[in-house]
């Protein structure tokens, strides 16, 4: 009987410590990858100024921001301000297509395989940091100046204000489905034709002919129909992450904790 109740009250212990470090992991991930964090703007701040991490990049996107997952990786000991004191951990990211490319975010102590290791895991979407424009248009309440409406809907056009001085900061690209024809033109009536290369195409440099003044409109034109065309903006020099625009990249945000 002794022994009996011994080995309940053990269960017991062990099922409280399970649920209680289940809950710590839960807390702990929505924190990260549900809220902006504490200033929203921490990524900008220093470590000192910065009170609670939180990845997601603002309250109208479920995307985390790259820049404060960097921010992250850079500063590691921020993740123990939501961890019980003395608590040991890893936080990592992998592509969910490739989890042998793994990449530790945080870590603190050791996270070995002879200790009681809890581990959770949330799917999760980068971005980047790009200012992203859709340029597709059926609509034509504003006509297409080279009357494109009239091709039955075989292009698509927008116009798009664009300072000059924002081309000395960052790089436009348009971005497509496809290897296609577009034309750029101004409200000078200036055209320049282009054929995209790759689905990513630069355009800075036919943008700095067409722009006259600091804030000029300019008309893109492209010969597709499809819903993915953009007009992007990188300010960060993240060419190689251009893709994740058209087809977003589902990453696996792991922490693991050992007590």
């Amino acid at each position: 009987m002794i022994y009996t109740i011994d080995n309940i009250n053990d269960n017991q212990v062990s099922s409280f410590n399970n649920h209680e470090t289940n809950q710590i992991l839960t807390d702990t991930l929505n924190t990260i990858t549900k809220t902006e964090g504490t200033p929203s703007n921490w990524e900008n701040e220093s470590i000192n100024n910065i009170k609670i991490i939180g990845l997601r990049k603002n309250t109208t996107s479920s995307m985390i921001s790259y820049d404060k997952l960097m921010k992250l990786k850079n500063n590691g000991q921020l993740v123990s301000n939501l961890l019980p004191k003395g608590t040991n951990y890893e936080l990592s990211i992998h592509p969910k297509n490739n989890p042998n490319h793994n990449t530790i975010i945080a870590t603190r102590g050791s996270v070995s395989f002879d200790r009681n290791i809890y581990s959770m895991e949330v799917p999760v979407i980068i971005d980047y940091g790009y200012n992203v424009s859709s340029i597709y248009n059926h609509n034509y309440s504003n006509t297409c100046p080279l009357h494109h409406e009239k091709d039955n809907k075989t292009w698509s056009c927008k116009a798009f204000n664009i300072k000059k001085s924002t081309l000395n900061r960052g790089t436009y690209y348009i971005i497509v489905d496809k290897d296609t024809d577009y034309i750029l033109t101004n409200t000078y009536n200036e055209t320049i034709n282009g054929k995209t290369d790759d689905n990513i195409t630069e355009i800075n440099q036919k943008l700095e002919q067409l722009i006259r003044n600091d804030n000029d409109t300019i008309y893109i034109h492209i010969n597709s129909n499809k819903k993915q065309i953009y007009l992007v903006y990188d300010t960060n020099n993240r060419r190689n992450y251009l893709n994740s625009i058209k087809t977003p990249e589902i990453y696996i945000l792991t922490l693991k904790i050992s007590t």
